[in-house]
C-alpha cells in the first residue's frame, strides 16, 4: 500500500512537553508518562484533561526519534475521535487561561518554554486540534513520536 493511502501526513510541533502540560497538567517526561486516560475531567475544577500529545499505549520494542527517548505510542481510531471531540471543547479563552495559570503556578517547570507568547502556544494547539479533526473524520489512528503526530490506518490488528 502506498504511503499516501494510509497516512494523512505528519504534524510536528515544538514545545510538545509544554503543550502536553497545558492539556493534561502532567509534567512527566516522554519515558515516564503513564497517564491512564485519553480524556478525563479533573475533579477539583471540572477541567477537561486531554492526553493528545503523549498517548497511552506504547509499541514495545520501538524507540522514538531521539535515541534517549522511549517508545513510539499509538492511539486507535476511537481514541483519536475522543481526543478530537475533546479538543474542540477548549476555547481560545480557556487555552489562554491554562497558559497563564501554568506560567504562574509552574514558572520553572519548563523554564525557557514559557518565554514564548501565548499566541505561539495557541497556534500549536490549533494545529493539533485540526490535525486530530482530520484524522477523526478519516477514521484514523495516531502514531505519536516525541512531538510528531502521524494519522494512520493501522496495518495490523489491534484490540480497541
Amino acid at each position: 500500500m502506498a504511503e499516501e493511502q494510509w497516512r494523512i501526513g505528519r504534524l510536528e510541533i515544538d514545545s510538545w512537553q509544554a503543550i502536553h502540560y497545558l492539556l493534561t497538567e502532567d509534567i512527566s517526561s516522554w519515558e515516564e508518562c503513564q497517564i491512564p486516560f485519553i480524556v478525563a475531567r479533573k475533579k477539583e475544577n471540572n477541567r477537561l484533561l486531554i492526553n493528545a500529545v503523549m498517548g497511552r499505549t506504547s509499541i514495545e520494542g520501538t524507540k522514538g526519534s531521539f535515541k534517549d527517548f522511549g517508545p513510539v505510542k499509538y492511539l486507535v481510531p476511537s481514541e483519536t475521535q475522543q481526543i478530537s471531540e475533546a479538543l474542540l471543547q477548549i476555547s481560545e479563552k480557556e487555552f489562554a487561561k491554562r497558559y497563564e495559570e501554568a506560567c504562574v503556578l509552574n514558572p520553572d517547570a519548563y523554564r525557557t518554554l514559557w518565554d514564548e507568547e501565548v499566541d505561539e502556544y495557541l497556534y500549536m494547539f490549533q494545529c493539533i486540534s485540526e490535525y486530530y479533526r482530520i484524522a477523526a473524520e478519516e477514521t484514523r489512528g495516531m502514531l505519536l513520536d516525541l512531538g510528531c503526530f502521524y494519522g494512520v490506518d493501522f496495518m495490523w490488528e489491534m484490540q480497541e
